[in-house]
């Protein structure tokens, strides 16, 4: 019997991954590219640079569909239009089909450490990012197009130090609840998220040896395998959300933490 993987092929796509320069983010950008997608690939900083060309050059050459640079600061009001015009740019077919919410700040803090200038910071990134991005890209997304969010475990777990970093991302998952009935029946678009636990990323290997510490039973106990998740444990899960086969799945939140949290 013929094998008929059509459904997952994202052949003649565009997609924009933001925060793509490295970790998930770039492992994201690099299995949609393998899937068939042309890629917007997202950096802020120069010191990323570097990295986020060499996702380019990865998919340019060696996977062979279309990726673009595009250094914009989703976080800041300007660096909302660079994205949306680096994906027309690159699209075959006037369109933008996937919008993948991956850029975070996600650094500790104490609620008794927790300053105004903290919370701006993640909130823009995490929050008012996405919101006034996704704003921005409706008009252009093709009838099907999906959107997904980078959600976190820590949004449901109650982890010590995640004051105003586990708000966003709770936050995130209600703005995909909310977005699946605006941008459903009136756009024909899906709207999900991913919910990983902790990941093998240099966002992990960059905690404080405290917070390692802590997290330690909670990895000991993950039911699938007592490790951190790797990156291609998530990569493909968002890929499917993004496939026509993902069609009947809307406003919802998949497990990707080795079960930590459901």
């Amino acid at each position: 019997m013929p094998q008929d993987y059509s459904g997952v092929s994202l052949q003649g796509k565009t997609a924009i991954v933001t925060g793509s320069s490295k970790g998930l983010g770039a492992g994201i950008a690099i299995l949609l590219a393998k899937r068939g997608a042309n890629i917007v690939v997202n950096y802020v900083s120069e010191g990323s640079g570097k990295r986020a060309q060499e996702v380019v050059d990865k998919i340019n050459n060696e996977i062979g569909t279309r990726a673009v640079l595009c250094r914009s600061d989703v976080s800041k009001p300007e660096g909302i239009k660079p994205l949306v015009d680096a994906a027309l740019a690159i699209s075959t077919t006037g369109k933008i089909e996937i919008l993948i919410h991956n850029a975070a700040q996600g650094l500790e803090a104490n609620l008794v450490d927790t300053t105004p200038e903290f919370y701006d910071t993640h909130f823009d990134c995490n929050v008012k990012g996405p919101i006034f991005l996704t704003q921005a890209v409706v008009p252009h997304i093709a009838k099907g197009g999906r959107i997904v969010f980078i959600s976190s475990a820590g949004a449901r777990l109650g982890v010590a130090g995640q004051t105003v970093y586990a708000a966003t991302k709770a936050a995130n998952e209600a703005l995909v609840r909310v977005w699946a009935k605006e941008l459903g029946q009136s756009h024909e678009i899906t709207v999900n998220c991913v919910n990983p636990g902790p990941i093998a990323t240099d966002q992990w290997f960059q905690s404080d040896e405290q917070f390692l510490k802590d997290m330690q039973p909670l990895i000991e106990s993950t039911p699938a395998a007592a490790r951190v998740g790797e990156v291609d444990d998530i990569a493909p899960l968002v890929a499917f959300l993004c496939s026509d086969d993902a069609r009947w799945t809307t406003g919802a939140c998949l497990s990707a933490n080795g079960g930590l949290y459901n």
